[in-house]
C-alpha cells in the first residue's frame, strides 16, 4: 500500500467516525417546536399552573351562589331556603395539556394553547351541621346544609387560553424553585402560565425553553437591539 492510499484510508475512518456526531447534533439542534414540545411535557407531568387575571388583577375570580337549606324538626318539620351571590378566587389551575396553535388552529411555535386544566375542589363545596335546640317539652333538631357552587362561574375558562411569546415576560422566583410567563390574554387581562418543577436542574432548562421561545419569537429580533 503506497503512502498516498493509507493516508486517503485514514481520512476516509475519521469521516466515518464524524457522521455520527454530526447526526446527533443535528437532532438535538434547538427549535422553537421543540422548546414548545418540552413545555408540554412538563405540563403532562404535573409541573405546570395557569392563573388568569381580570381587568381588576384579580386571579381566577368567579361567582356562585351560597345556598342555605335548614330544617326544624319537632312534632313536624320546618323548612328555610336562602340564597346569596358570592365571590372568590378560586386559586391555580393545574394544566393538564399544552399544545402549540393559534387562536384560529393554524400551527403556530411562537403560541402556546392551554388545552386543559382540572378544576380545583374549590368550585363545589358543601357542609352539613346537626344539632338540638331546647323546645316545650320536646327539643328541637335542626339540619343545616350549605352549598357553595361556582361551576357556572368557571365555565368561563374552560375555552382554549393562549400565551404569545411575541409579548411574554418570562420571570423567575428568587428562590428559583418558579418561572412565571405572563402574556396579555383574549378573555382575559393577563395569562400567567407558571411551572413548579420542584428540582433545580430541571427548574433550569424550563427557564432556558421559555426564553428560548420568548427570544426566538421577539418581532424585533432581526434588527439586531
Amino acid at each position: 500500500m503506497t503512502k498516498t492510499a493509507s493516508l486517503l484510508g485514514v481520512a476516509f475512518v475519521a469521516a466515518c467516525l464524524a457522521l455520527p456526531s454530526t447526526t446527533a447534533r443535528a437532532q438535538s439542534a434547538q427549535t422553537a417546536e421543540g422548546a414548545q414540545a418540552f413545555l408540554a411535557t412538563m405540563a403532562k407531568r404535573g409541573f405546570s399552573r395557569v392563573t388568569f387575571l381580570d381587568t381588576l388583577g384579580r386571579p381566577n375570580h368567579v361567582t356562585g351562589t351560597h345556598t342555605v337549606d335548614i330544617s326544624r324538626i319537632k312534632l313536624s318539620i320546618k323548612e328555610e331556603t336562602s340564597s346569596n351571590v358570592v365571590e372568590k378566587s378560586l386559586g391555580e389551575f393545574v394544566v393538564s395539556g399544552l399544545s402549540s396553535g393559534d387562536a384560529q388552529g393554524a400551527v403556530d411555535a411562537c403560541t402556546t394553547r392551554i388545552d386543559s386544566f382540572q378544576p380545583p375542589a374549590g368550585v363545589f363545596e358543601n357542609s352539613s351541621t346537626t344539632w338540638e335546640e331546647p323546645g316545650f317539652l320536646v327539643s328541637v333538631t335542626v339540619l343545616k346544609s350549605e352549598v357553595w357552587n361556582y361551576t357556572e362561574g368557571f365555565k368561563k375558562f374552560v375555552t382554549p387560553q393562549f400565551i404569545d411569546w411575541r409579548q411574554a415576560q418570562v420571570v423567575r422566583s428568587n428562590e428559583g424553585g418558579r418561572i412565571d410567563v405572563r402574556a396579555k390574554g383574549q378573555a382575559f387581562a393577563t395569562n400567567i402560565l407558571s411551572f413548579l418543577p420542584g428540582d433545580p436542574e430541571l427548574a433550569d432548562r424550563i427557564e432556558y425553553a421559555t426564553k428560548f421561545l420568548r427570544m426566538s419569537c421577539d418581532e424585533t429580533a432581526d434588527t439586531g437591539f
